[in-house]
């Protein structure tokens, strides 16, 4: 069975083709996701991604799904998984109707905010969601730490940054070349006035910031929009794909959901 895992980040796994826009492994074939796969048509039988398309707008992100549906076999399988709108939004009043009474929900309050809007407004890297999280571990609050976790399955103390020499010897090819390009990207937005550098710049990474977010009602439509049949809605432990938990992409090894509060969507190639 070949398998396809697009805009993969650090998430891969044995015997699938894992490809992203920077190679973080080996393992991994670096690929503009924006430009035609170098696959030929209908070579896999399953196209994978997770947590990705959500980083482009919905225009791009129909493209890239066409890009799926050229490489899938017919009757191939496409499983994306996404942050889910309903979810958070859901979470969101959830807090909003409890944060009058009660001191938990005021603290949450501040969080669900920052899931719900940062990642989608942002003009800067990792800011304003990196600072709340120094300041939530500065603050040793056992209980928000442990709900940030459930919401993001990160914990906030494991993103610290990591100490040079480890960061050293994570370097590639790749990742310097690219640190280069956004120095140089960084210098050339200096040239601007200060007054507008905020205004007009976005200055986020790329797969940093989220362009759009989907629930389950318009993750159909666009799954359908793109000629996908066969549209179900599934929990990350559920999967049509033979043997897919077995790869840990979307359960840990403890048999716990990675992303939890996420839309599992699967779907076929007529």
């Amino acid at each position: 069975m070949t398998k396809l895992n697009f805009g993969c980040g650090h998430r891969y796994a044995k015997g699938w083709v894992n490809i992203d826009f920077h190679a973080a492994d080996s393992s991994v074939q670096r690929v503009n996701l924006l430009q035609r796969w170098p696959f030929p048509d209908a070579c896999f039988d399953v196209v994978y991604s997770s947590h990705t398309l959500e980083h482009f707008s919905p225009t791009t992100a129909e493209n890239i799904l066409l890009e799926c549906q050229r490489v899938l076999k017919p009757q191939g399988i496409i499983r994306t998984v996404l942050p889910d709108l309903e979810s958070t939004c859901r979470e969101y009043l959830r807090i909003l109707d409890e944060v009058g009474t009660s001191e938990l929900a005021r603290r949450q309050y501040d969080w669900i905010i920052l899931e719900l809007l940062d990642q989608m407004t942002r003009t800067q890297s990792s800011s304003p969601m990196a600072l709340y999280r120094t300041k939530l571990i500065a603050s040793g609050d056992k209980t928000m730490l442990e709900y940030v976790r459930s919401r993001t399955d990160t914990n906030p103390i494991d993103v610290n940054r990591k100490p040079l020499s480890e960061r050293l010897r994570g370097l590639t090819f790749d990742i310097a070349k690219n640190k280069l390009i956004y120095l140089y990207v960084a210098a050339v937005k200096k040239l601007l006035p200060p007054s507008l550098r905020e205004a007009i710049l976005d200055n986020t990474r790329i797969g940093e910031k989220h362009k759009w977010m989907y629930d389950r009602h318009s993750l159909e439509i666009l799954m359908k929009r793109c000629w996908f049949c066969e549209v179900k809605l599934l929990s990350a432990s559920q999967s049509g794909i033979p043997d897919f938990g077995q790869d840990f992409l979307d359960v840990n090894p403890d048999g716990s959901a990675y992303k939890g509060c996420s839309l599992y969507c699967e779907a076929r190639k007529p």
